[in-house]
């Protein structure tokens, strides 16, 4: 029943034990485990200092290891701990989550550690599935995959989760630890309706586990046709959403598995990872939309944004609305992350006159609007030339007189055969770089 092969015996991991039954059971039948070489096997602990035996559950832990050798490495959670993580989530499972597999990973760094080891067992399986049914959001796997990655945040660095013990009821566990006559701790809290899957926990157990095991089956088979799909789409169109061949599939849900791996490809998953299934659908909806332009916020710092053919998930900061002074004491001028100095004669981005002081650098559609290229307002001509929202929000020069001096390269290769500079005087040009 435990998956012994997904280790490697000249390989180093960190047993996560909370001192509760699952992950006595784990530790214990590691140790027991001829194998096995224990010393490859460091054990991690985590105390929230958030229920009153709490530290009754880290004297089991410590004492199981004591006795037998074990390599234990303990984190008492501070309020400074609190304090960092709670610009993740002011969730405390979720809070909980981050802080201890942040710890892990760091110990992992410190020792060597290919891997974590979670006691999950056959019943969080199931748990998992039912929660999953119930949120009815997308999600990659059904259930609780034997190998995963957990990336922080934080630390900006992951970590490979392994779950060896997936096809262990949690009945068997608590008869093992009671034949074997081996002390656990109980967390008070899973007795309580607090958390939504500790309701979930008490109503299992009224529930057909094989029917269950056979339904997550036929949910994850039906994902892996999906996923297959998806990964030929994105191969097919270089990693990206085409919107001309996108609009050519018939299927919503294979539509809603290319945008949730879409997300997942930029490395932010996170973002859409609690968000019901109804967050894609409606992604979806608005990419079928005949709108050249659509700007969804995901959350306060992301934007999924469709312009025209191109779709992107941005920082709301790329459309955020910046406009400076360019003056002439010489200093050195920053846009966004642009630079703008002084250039040459022979290198060089754009010319002025000293009259033409001082110059304005800005995306303010506002600010653009009486600026003339073709004998069209900028604004008519973006719409006419299906300029996209992120070369319309990229800079702009202006002069004293509202007329355009530079832009951004995308729309400077369209317009400067009609921008006038003929007559800037020979041994007065200013040069400059932007960068």
């Amino acid at each position: 029943m435990m998956r012994y092969d997904l280790l490697k015996n000249d390989s180093k991991y960190i047993i996560a034990v909370s001192g509760g039954p699952d992950s006595i059971f784990l530790l214990d039948n590691i140790y027991n485990n001829n194998d096995l070489n224990i010393n490859n096997f460091i054990v991690c602990f985590v105390n929230y200092q958030k229920r009153e035996d709490s530290y009754y559950d880290q004297q089991i832990v410590e004492q199981y290891c004591q006795t037998r050798k074990i390599k234990l490495v303990v984190k008492t959670v501070t309020p400074a701990d609190y304090g960092q993580y709670q610009k993740l989530s002011h969730n405390f499972q979720a809070l909980a989550r981050y802080l201890r597999y942040d710890f892990f990973l760091e110990v992992a760094r410190q020792y060597d550690c290919c891997a974590v080891l979670i006691a999950h067992n056959l019943t969080d399986n199931i748990e998992t599935f039912l929660l999953q049914k119930q949120r009815n959001g997308m999600v990659e796997y059904y259930g609780l995959s034997v190998e995963s990655t957990y990336f922080s945040k934080i630390l900006q660095d992951q970590l490979t989760i392994k779950r060896i013990m997936l096809d262990v009821s949690r009945k068997f566990i608590l008869e093992y630890l009671s034949n074997n006559k081996i002390n656990y701790a109980i967390d008070s809290t899973n007795i309580l309706a607090i958390y939504h899957r500790n309701i979930i926990r008490q109503e299992i157990q009224d529930l057909n586990i094989m029917d269950l095991l056979a339904e997550m089956q036929t949910y994850n088979s039906k994902n892996d046709e999906l996923k297959d799909l998806t990964a030929k789409y994105f191969f097919e169109n270089d990693g990206t959403i085409n919107i001309k061949t996108w609009q050519a599939i018939k299927d919503p849900n294979l539509k809603q598995m290319i945008l949730f791996n879409y997300f997942k490809e930029a490395g932010l998953a996170f973002l859409i990872a609690n968000k019901k299934r109804k967050f894609l659908v409606e992604l979806r909806e608005e990419l079928e939309s005949q709108k050249p332009n659509i700007i969804v916020a995901i959350n306060k710092e992301y934007y999924f944004v469709k312009s025209y053919q191109i779709v992107k998930i941005i920082k709301q900061t790329e459309l955020e609305i910046v406009s400076t002074i360019i003056n002439d004491d010489g200093t050195e001028t920053f846009w966004k992350n642009y630079q703008i100095s002084k250039g040459t004669e022979q290198k060089y981005s754009f010319k002025i006159n000293p009259n033409q002081y001082p110059l304005l650098i800005t995306n303010d559609v506002e600010k653009l609007r009486t600026v003339i290229i073709k004998n069209k307002k900028l604004n008519r001509w973006f719409i006419d030339e299906k300029i996209d929202l992120f070369t319309r929000y990229d800079y702009y020069i202006l002069d004293q007189a509202n007329n355009l001096v530079y832009a951004n390269q995308k729309v400077w290769q369209k317009v400067k055969e009609f921008i006038n500079n003929s007559d800037l005087e020979k041994d007065k040009k200013i040069y400059f770089m932007i960068k």
